[in-house]
């Protein structure tokens, strides 16, 4: 509004007036809200948080405003009643629902809930998205609702304060029974093993939480200087980076505490981000220095009494520094010198800074032999169990992963043989591990990292061949079997539940977990350690997950069936995916490999296939997921296949580009057959029968491979979330089956991209044709990506049919299948090995023609 003259003033004054009217009232003015929602992955928000039938989840929120002076709406996106109030934490706004498998609703519906914040004196509002899927339900769905529910049981109870100008954040007293810090780092870890991290996306309300509470983290870290110290082993100075100084936790027991603080520090992914809180020392540091230094008090403060031969006493932790150990608080020495090595130090890949004397780990080995009975680790000494067995056995379990030893070495074997034979114990924390989560913890921590130089060391299931972890526990008792110790369920006819099925069931409908320790101090670690043990992840940044689609499923028989990998992920978004193995029988060996492959099944039935996953982190990590193919005889449903994911660059004017998504991959198993007199199954029968929802309802477009220019541009620059329906003719085709049309759904993802992001600019821009006689010359110069795959169209503009793929350094191609006198039009789209196409070329047209 254009205001002039003396009218303005006055207005202006009257405006004035009003607006310190209301500040002195204490109400908020003209504030424009700020919505976020929680995504399921940090690394790509449009991700659907899962769910399975009848599931009480919470939906999760929160918002820059707070006070009776701003309404919040949850839609859940299901049609039933919206939940709605004033906001009374920014923090949380949450709403609980139970979706509902029906016949609108079958499993696979991916819901789009909406969060939206309103200002009641203004009528400002904003929202986002919250996408949910249906899932069927499974033991790795319900680990996923877990995590998800444990994460905002976290975020909600964390004590948020500024001192200094400077935000921090911690799980207070009140919440940690014996106060101590340690729970903080812990909580933090928890978030960044499901890749929420400070370095992260700040539209993930996890961002500011973990940011908040990694400035507490080094706010009570302290340094002291170190010198030469010796053992009967030798004399060194334990001065990784030469700067003199040890980096401890300022509170006692430190050596309780520090392997959680290293943990979590590590576990941010980010070595050389500089710490903006602590002491002289500490703050303005790196990361990495700063885990070096407490590496280095670690080393410094191991016990150097003892004897080597014979072992008595030697190289481990207890409270003080320098003090007779015990085989509590040395798994946590140890579980800060296997992360600081692998992840950022000299057992990594390639080779980083952080590094320790080679005298420790031997002196520590010392510790070991000597605190050994034969089937276990003592307490201070060899078959001393005040507490019961399942803490210091785990953690010497964990000491020897420290140290390099694992199966084929007598202690551990011996260790790993008395677990398996109690895994199944009940009662509680004194005589079953699964019930005392301070040793179920270190028992986790010590099967995925056991050190593994060849697949049949750490398994004997060929199944699981990574770098590090055991996945069957084994004894060498005989007629005691091997048994999953993460995924095994006594209902599916297992001996006794595993650690996924435990945690999954002990945990509280709000979310947390409590009381399975055998002291109270513990209690407070639980939630952050159950997640961890959920994820299997203990101080990387997430973990890679693999998402496994076949198309067609169900099948008939001898039908090729197209088993994709493409749509796996990385939690992490510094890593990435590289390597796809499939097991398409069962047996455990992985029969082919890469991100998509085929396999025929000549039998009815159901057939399991496993695809594993692996990333390329300096130690790689690998996860694996069953996906069930069906082999059955018609009507049988469509497979609905969105395609994508979809990377649209907005061009600069008066440039245009149309854009495209495309439903070309549905298959439809039996299309073409019908019963005698009826017309032919199939889903090519109208455009409608492709009906896509671009993000307000299914209709949005129709047709296989429709033009979504228009809608997208006017969406503009974002990250959008897709879903295709494809309907058959069942009902016409197969009418004494009394099936009525079949359908199925698949969602996708759309990105729209500006003409500076990255992505686009680095584009491939200079594609040429060259026509001759039925043959085209396509040139290009590559411009980094894995390869390259080559689009043909008959249109201008599109849409486009794939022909081939060129390889990273292929610079000339020739399409061999065109005809004299027709016009083509060529695009190439850098694509990368997971199959994602990052953007699309400059247009050519070619018209080949006869020589005369």
């Amino acid at each position: 509004m254009n205001m002039t003259g003396r009218g303005s003033s006055i207005r202006s004054a009257l405006a004035l007036g009003l607006f310190v009217v209301l500040i002195a009232a204490g109400t908020a003015y003209a504030v424009q809200p700020v919505v976020k929602v929680v995504p399921w992955v940090a690394s790509n928000s449009l991700v659907p948080h899962d769910t399975y039938s009848g599931k009480s989840i919470r939906l999760k929120g929160t918002a820059n405003v707070e006070g009776t002076n701003f309404s919040w709406t949850w839609d859940f996106g299901d049609g039933s009643a919206v939940a709605t109030g004033n906001i009374a934490s920014k923090y949380s706004i949450e709403a609980s629902h139970a979706y509902t498998v029906s016949a609108t609703f079958p499993v696979g519906t991916v819901f789009t809930a909406r969060l939206t914040v309103q200002d009641k004196t203004t009528g400002e509002s904003a929202s986002k998205p919250y996408y949910v899927k249906l899932q069927p339900k499974s033991l790795q769905v319900e680990v996923n609702v877990a995590i998800d529910e444990g994460l905002w049981y976290l975020h909600k109870n964390q004590n948020r304060y500024s001192s200094g100008g400077v935000d921090y954040g911690n799980w207070p007293a009140a919440y940690a029974g014996s106060g101590y810090e340690s729970p903080t780092a812990a909580n933090v870890n928890a978030f960044e093993t499901n890749g929420h991290l400070e370095s992260g996306d700040s539209g993930n309300p996890y961002v500011e939480t973990v940011a908040r509470g990694l400035r507490r983290v080094f706010s009570v870290l302290t340094t002291s200087p170190v010198s030469s110290i010796s053992n009967p082993l030798g004399t060194f100075l334990p001065d990784g980076n030469g700067n003199a100084r040890a980096a401890y936790v300022n509170e006692y027991p430190q050596f309780y505490q520090g392997g959680m603080f290293v943990d979590a520090i590590i576990a941010s992914g980010t070595p050389n981000a500089l710490a903006t809180t602590g002491p002289t020392g500490i703050v303005g540091q790196k990361y990495i220095d700063i885990v070096q230094d407490m590496v280095d008090g670690y080393a410094n403060c191991q016990y150097r009494g003892g004897t080597a031969s014979p072992p008595n006493g030697g190289g481990g932790w207890r409270y003080n520094c320098n003090e007779w150990p015990d085989n509590s608080p040395s798994q946590w020495a140890a579980i800060s010198i296997i992360p600081a090595l692998r992840e950022w130090g000299t057992e990594h890949v390639p080779p980083g800074p952080v590094n320790l004397n080679p005298i420790v780990k031997n002196w520590n080995k010392v510790w070991l032999q000597y605190s050994f009975d034969g089937s276990g680790f003592g307490y201070t000494s060899p078959g001393y169990y005040p507490w019961g067995r399942y803490a210091v056995t785990p953690s010497g379990m964990v000491q020897m992963v420290m140290d390099g030893l694992g199966r084929g070495n007598s202690m551990w074997d011996a260790t790993e043989t008395w677990m398996r034979n109690n895994f199944g114990n009940s009662g509680g924390a004194g005589s079953a591990v699964k019930k005392y989560y301070y040793g179920l913890f270190s028992f986790v921590k010590a099967l995925l990292l056991h050190p593994c130089p060849t697949p049949a060391t750490c398994s004997r299931d060929a199944a699981d061949t990574t770098p590090f972890g055991i996945k069957l526990l084994h004894s060498t008792t005989p007629g005691v079997p091997d048994i999953d110790w993460y995924n095994a369920e006594a209902s599916a006819g297992a001996p006794t539940d595993g650690v996924a099925r435990t945690l999954v069931n002990d945990q509280n409908a709000s979310g947390y977990w409590w009381g399975h320790n055998a002291d109270g101090n513990q209690y407070p670690f639980e939630t952050a350690w159950a997640i961890m043990m959920l994820n299997r992840v203990v101080f990387t940044g997430g973990a890679p997950i693999a998402v496994a689609v076949a198309t067609p499923n169900p099948a008939v028989a001898g039908a090729v069936v197209n088993l994709d990998g493409t749509g796996s992920f990385h939690q992490d978004p510094l890593k990435s995916v590289v390597q796809w193995d499939w097991d398409i029988n069962g047996d455990g060996t992985f029969e082919l490999h890469g991100p998509i492959v085929t396999n025929t099944w000549i039998a009815l039935g159901t057939y399991p296939v496993t695809l594993k996953v692996t990333d390329n982190a300096g130690t790689p990590a690998s996860a694996s997921s069953i996906l069930t193919v069906i082999v059955s005889i018609p009507p049988l449903a469509p497979t609905a296949n969105a395609g994508g994911p979809y990377n649209f660059c907005i061009p600069p004017p008066p440039q245009t580009t149309k854009f495209f998504v495309d439903g070309s991959k549905s298959v439809n198993p039996d299309e073409g057959s019908h019963e005698p007199g009826h017309p032919p199954d199939t889903i090519y029968g109208s455009p409608n029968q492709f009906s896509w929802n671009l993000g307000t309802a299914f209709g949005d477009a129709t047709d296989i491979k429709p033009d979504v220019t228009a809608y997208f541009t006017t969406k503009g620059v974002g990250s959008y979330l897709i879903a295709l329906r494809v309907t058959d003719t069942t009902a016409t085709s197969f009418p004494s089956s009394g099936q009525p049309d079949l359908s199925s759904t698949a969602t996708g993802q759309v990105i729209v991209r500006s003409p500076t992001d990255p992505a686009c600019v680095t584009c491939v821009t200079n594609l040429k044709a060259l026509a001759k006689s039925r043959v085209v010359q396509l040139t290009w110069t590559p411009t980094g990506a894995d390869h390259y795959n080559i689009y043909r169209s008959e249109i201008q503009g599109g849409p486009y049919s794939k022909i081939a793929v060129g390889t990273a350094t292929q610079t000339v191609y020739f399409d061999y299948t065109v005809i004299n006198g027709r016009t083509y039009y060529y695009v190439v789209r850098p694509t990368t090995i997971g199959e994602l196409e990052l953007c699309q070329s400059n247009e050519v047209k070619a018209q080949p023609r006869s020589l005369r």
